[in-house]
């Protein structure tokens, strides 16, 4: 699910780019919903973390703390910057997670 809405956050944001528009309270609003359910990933994570033994657990929340980081300022900097820029950054910062949690994924299993 995650990975699913971080890749059409990315594209949405890339459209915007593509079609030389700023970001919007679409993609501000978009951008908060995918921290949020990065929020509840690490909750979740940290729950049932000690039931996999072979879970690395300095890799797997270094990646989600990244992640978690990478959201919020990607987002920031979409809705301070008023070019096609902004949107492309917020993008090129979902489709980073989309990757991080494939990686994630990974690593639980």
């Amino acid at each position: 699910m995650l990975i699913g809405y971080s890749l059409l956050l990315a594209a949405v944001s890339l459209i915007l780019a593509l079609r030389n528009r700023a970001a919007g309270r679409v993609t501000l609003v978009g951008t908060a919903v995918l921290l949020v359910l990065l929020l509840v990933q690490m909750v979740v994570s940290i729950v049932v973390w000690g039931q996999s033994p072979d879970t690395d657990g300095i890799l797997f929340f270094g990646y989600l703390l990244t992640a978690l980081l990478v959201v919020p300022l990607t987002g920031a900097w979409a809705y301070a910057e008023l070019t096609r820029w902004g949107p492309a950054v917020l993008a090129a910062g979902a489709a980073t997670v989309a990757v991080m949690i494939v990686r994630m994924d990974q690593i639980w299993l």
